[in-house]
């Protein structure tokens, strides 16, 4: 059981996890993320920083995006999509008007009950097509 010192510790590694990515619309990856916590906490380790991810996941302050194999943290947890430039791989949000969302016809006649989905849009960026 954790004692009361070892709960603030967990909590400030939380604090700091969280604000090192909630107001970042780039999409980091936890390595990234590790990377800026480390400026501020020298001795976390990376395990950490993944499970304070996980559990700023599992709180829906954060969502996951897969891109390849790498798992990139999104604070914008309302329902959107991505915009991928192919040049320079920056993840741009792309908000879609939920009555214009789309809906797979087929897979809820052949008893696919569809729970969520994700969609992305691949390209050039405005800044790689300057």
């Amino acid at each position: 059981m954790a004692n009361s010192r070892g709960q603030s510790r967990n909590t400030k590694q939380l604090e700091l996890i969280w604000r090192a990515v909630k107001d970042d619309s780039s999409h980091p990856t936890a390595d990234q993320i590790y990377d800026r916590v480390r400026k501020k906490l020298s001795h976390i380790s990376l395990g950490t920083v993944y499970r304070n991810l996980q559990k700023l996941v599992s709180d829906d302050k954060l969502q996951v995006l897969m891109l390849g194999r790498a798992q990139h943290f999104d604070p914008l947890v309302e329902r959107h999509q991505h915009f991928i430039c192919e040049s320079c791989d920056r993840v741009f949000d792309v908000m879609v008007d939920r009555q214009r969302e789309i809906k797979p016809a087929k897979l809820p006649h052949e008893g696919f009950k569809v729970t969520s989905h994700q969609l992305a849009f691949y390209g050039v960026c405005k800044h790689c097509s300057a």
